[in-house]
């Protein structure tokens, strides 16, 4: 007899901060920073069985995409981050998919810096964005503002679960990050240059300059650092797709566990159930496998010790 899986219980909009926009203004505002948190459906069966955790942000070139929905089947079809976040909270993660500051709010960059070279921002996924949007070139200042408010976004998100971690239920210690996009990047300068406590990133056609990668790491880190599995498509964005061999060698010599996963035949875009196969061991599994065998034996309490 065939029983579906529980459904998690969903909070919507759950506020998590507030962020400066219309920062280049002479009347800048504050506007609420919101999650969605999914529960999984047994999560409160038994205060003493602390669960994982699993805080994701959408992508879209940091204009467009939502925390419900980035998914883009116009261009080839890729699995909303909600979706993931429904996924694994059914596989018993505490998950969220967050909101946060898109680049025409202009909103303020933070008092930490995590992109060092504004002016190597890679652009051509975004000229292409804001052109379908009907926005002029963005200036190199923009996308920093940008790039730089997510980051801060990310980081008061992962504050923020683990201030809850006792209402949820959550493992302070099995806390990871992740995203699709502007928000693996995201994740990524998150996990990194703001040196938020999490003990795994997941990064789906993610971007980390090399430079940033070698600024962090001259600076000590003080902690133990995460984990970090990077997936992209074979045929990706050419600067993810050109990066994605330096990046995974660059976190190796300092240090991180850093797994590399490929979909053959792939763009940017990309589904859960696609094909992904890792350079260490040569294995084979579906994107969603990948992503919960990594998390897996990541966050076990062990792995955190």
């Amino acid at each position: 007899m065939h029983t579906s899986k529980p459904q998690p219980q969903i909070l919507r909009s759950v506020e998590y901060g507030r962020g400066s926009i219309g920062w280049s203004t002479a009347t800048p505002s504050q506007r609420a920073l919101t999650m969605d948190v999914y529960l999984p459906a047994d999560v409160h069966c038994d205060g003493s069985d602390l669960r994982p955790a699993l805080v994701m942000a959408f992508g879209g070139a940091f204009h467009r995409g939502t925390k419900e929905d980035d998914s883009f089947e116009a261009e080839g079809g890729n699995t909303a981050i909600a979706e993931y976040c429904l996924r694994f909270a059914q596989r018993g993660y505490v998950t969220a998919s967050i909101d946060y500051r898109l680049i025409q709010e202009d909103p303020a960059p933070g008092e930490t810096q995590v992109i060092m070279s504004p002016q190597d921002i890679p652009v051509s996924r975004v000229s292409y964005v804001r052109q379908l949007m009907g926005l002029p070139p963005a200036t190199s200042d923009m996308l920093w503002r940008g790039i730089e408010a997510a980051s801060d976004d990310m980081a008061a998100a992962i504050a923020f679960f683990h201030s809850q971690a006792k209402r949820w239920h959550i493992d302070p210690q099995r806390i990871a990050t992740g995203g699709f996009s502007a928000g693996a990047r995201t994740a990524l300068n998150a996990a990194f240059g703001e040196r938020s406590d999490v003990a795994a990133v997941v990064a789906l056609s993610g971007f980390m300059d090399l430079n940033d990668v070698g600024h962090h790491f001259d600076h000590p880190q003080g902690r133990k650092v995460p984990a970090v599995l990077l997936i992209n498509g074979s045929k990706d964005l050419d600067y993810i797709v050109q990066n994605a061999g330096p990046l995974v060698t660059a976190l190796r010599a300092n240090g991180v566990d850093c797994q590399h996963a490929t979909v053959a035949d792939a763009g940017h875009f990309y589904l859960a159930h696609a094909e992904a196969c890792s350079d260490q061991p040569v294995l084979c599994k579906t994107v969603e496998q990948t992503i919960a065998d990594f998390l897996q034996e990541r966050l076990t309490p062990s792995a955190r010790a």
